[in-house]
């Protein structure tokens, strides 16, 4: 009875770091979710914590990820969410003898994490704990680990605070290092600067069928881009992703309309749309110049699974009859970057902001920060806000400042500190006019694939002994009761 008590805390524990995260952000809940968590299984037997830190997991990631549930119902919610509180569960090899080994904690929490963020179908990263700390103590570790690193010391604290006092003062430096930049980050602002229009069209129905009538979707956009266009000049325009389903490399009449824009206004226009390749849809973003030109087209390269393509399609299809209306599209195989009006950039497309590889490599290679997005597939959903979060913090870890234009919201500019300087309201057709000036990426200086390397060998390396442990005991235990039962 008292282990199942401590069972429950744990799943209750697991909902307290849901507070990190958009709409509450409070940045010290994950750290205090996970202290709740160890305290309550830490002298446990390794099966009964093994059952613990999946509770956990499942307490965190269902009120989380609720948001996936729209429209589509409640079984792809449960089962993405019951599938990846499994990684949690290898928390429970960071406690041994009954203590917290804070250094082997922290390995095997960044193991946990950045294998979720991996695997399997490229992984699902949503709600790592880095992304929660922006606003806290603990932010300048995401300049030097990004969100991998950043959610490994949470971990390191907690563990800290429930082991011996011994451990207690290795927190101070904790801290320190966590708020004293490593170097200066307005160091790399260069002094030209761009005038951007953003265009945040909207859509007239919320929901999975808010492009069932793309040319309704494409003359939101439009609309909103002449309107900009009579009151201000820009040196450049950003379109969201899904603004033109409608392939504007095929139908004369939207190629003619872009480029009525273009030679009227004298301005570049940068256009998420749906283009048609030879092995199926493409999720681009395609720069059309002036000068009418082979525009330059940026392919997205990191898909949504499930929602772009479909793994195991015969397999999920029996889960969902959704399932049958998804056209695979085809992933970008390079980066391509957009240069225009004296900048560069190459453009992260909605889900890519999750991917720490995907956005580092986009952003090594720009001189501003540019996501172009569509968040009307789910509807009111804490997701679009979850998603900017995110955001905000791949602004922070790459000193870059970065502009959003999102077909529903959040439409803003960042700069390169995180913090939001201007945004327009959610679901809103407008417009928003921002200043940016450029910058020189500085992109972490630990990247995770070192992180994940080094923290496996250790976790594998110390937890075979408990493997073989836990394996032994079950098997003494199982004889011992044949015996009994004789």
């Amino acid at each position: 009875m008292r282990s199942f008590i401590r069972l429950i805390v744990a799943a209750l524990a697991g909902s307290i770091a849901v507070g990190g995260f958009h709409p509450f952000e409070i940045w010290i809940l994950p750290l205090l979710s996970l202290v709740v968590a160890l305290r309550a299984l830490m002298d446990l037997a390794l099966r009964w914590r093994l059952i613990g830190f999946y509770l956990y997991g499942l307490g965190f990631l269902l009120p989380l990820l609720h948001w996936s549930s729209t429209y589509v119902g409640s079984l792809p919610w449960i089962l993405l969410a019951t599938g990846f509180a499994s990684f949690y569960a290898l928390l429970a090899f960071g406690i041994r003898s009954n203590r917290v080994n804070p250094i082997l904690f922290t390995l095997i929490f960044v193991v946990s994490e950045s294998l979720r963020a991996i695997a399997p179908f490229g992984g699902f990263g949503w709600g790592r704990f880095g992304f929660s700390q922006l606003d806290g103590p603990l932010s300048q570790w995401l300049r030097i680990g990004g969100v991998s690193l950043s959610g490994g010391v949470v971990a390191l604290v907690a563990a800290i605070l429930v082991s011996s006092r011994r451990y207690w003062g290795w927190v101070v430096p904790v801290l320190i290092i966590g708020l004293i930049s490593p170097s200066n980050a307005s160091a790399s602002d260069l002094d030209e600067t761009t005038s951007i229009g953003l265009i945040q069209g909207g859509v007239s129905q919320l929901g999975l069928e808010f492009n069932t009538t793309p040319r309704e979707v494409l003359n939101r956009h439009l609309e909103e881009t002449r309107k900009l266009l009579e009151s201000a000049q820009v040196d450049l325009l950003i379109w969201p992703e899904n603004a033109s389903d409608i392939d504007p490399l095929v139908d004369p009449s939207v190629r003619s309309e872009i480029q009525s824009l273009l030679q009227r206004h004298q301005t570049p226009m940068v256009i998420g749309a749906v283009t048609q390749g030879i092995s199926g849809p493409e999720n681009v973003s395609i720069l059309f110049d002036v000068d009418d030109t082979t525009p330059s087209i940026y392919q997205k390269r990191d898909l949504v699974p499930f929602g772009e393509y479909v793994p195991l399609r015969s397999l999920a299809a029996r889960f969902s009859a959704l399932v049958n209306e998804v056209n695979d599209f085809i992933p970008g195989r390079k980066i391509i970057t957009h240069e225009i009006a004296g900048i560069s950039f190459a453009p992260l497309i909605c889900y890519e902001i999750l991917d720490d590889r995907v956005a580092w490599d986009n952003v090594s290679q720009s001189s501003i920060g540019v996501v172009q997005t569509n968040n009307a597939t789910f509807g009111r959903s804490w997701q679009s806000g979850q998603q900017f979060q995110m955001t905000r913090v791949r602004a922070f870890e790459s000193r870059m400042p970065f502009v959003v234009a999102a077909t529903t919201g959040d439409t803003a500019y960042i700069d390169s500190d995180g913090v939001v300087v201007e945004k327009l309201p959610k679901f809103k057709r407008d417009h928003l006019v921002v200043t940016v000036r450029e910058s020189d990426p500085q992109i972490p200086p630990v990247s995770p694939e070192f992180l994940l390397g080094l923290s496996l060998f250790f976790f594998l390396t110390i937890s075979i002994r408990d493997l073989r442990t836990f394996f032994s005991t079950s098997a003494r235990s199982t004889t011992s009761n044949d015996l009994m039962e004789s």
